[in-house]
């Protein structure tokens, strides 16, 4: 599996994630040729269990498995309330974990997602 297939979650201080897109930045400018990866910062680790609760995290498994869906369509797949299902998909793509295809579509682009959490810091 490539890393552009995978979405990593990150939980880090404004800092941190300034940081990151200096490095990342700096690379760049060297001309240093990296694999494309996905990053994505959490402030902490009860928002991101917040935004990945288990009923979004089966939207994003089942949105993977079936291909792009309208959200319509993405409901009656999960046998959920479309209103629901809408707040859940909106809340996802704005994170960044669902996209749009051309179609209206929304559609998963990753077949995992990485994250830790580290415990001493978690609190």
């Amino acid at each position: 599996m490539s890393k552009s297939d995978r979405i990593d979650i990150h939980i880090a201080s404004e800092q941190d994630m300034n940081q990151a897109f200096i490095d990342s930045w700096k690379k760049a400018e060297q001309g240093v040729r990296t694999e494309t990866e996905q990053h994505l910062f959490f402030e902490d680790a009860a928002t991101l269990l917040r935004v990945l609760s288990n009923q979004r995290l089966i939207l994003l498994s089942t949105l993977l498995q079936s291909g792009p869906a309208s959200i319509r369509a993405l409901s009656k797949t999960l046998q959920r309330n479309y209103k629901n299902v809408h707040s859940d998909v909106k809340l996802l793509r704005e994170a960044g974990l669902i996209k749009l295809n051309q179609e209206n579509k929304v559609f998963v682009p990753w077949q995992k997602i990485h994250t830790e959490i580290d415990l001493l810091t978690a609190a």
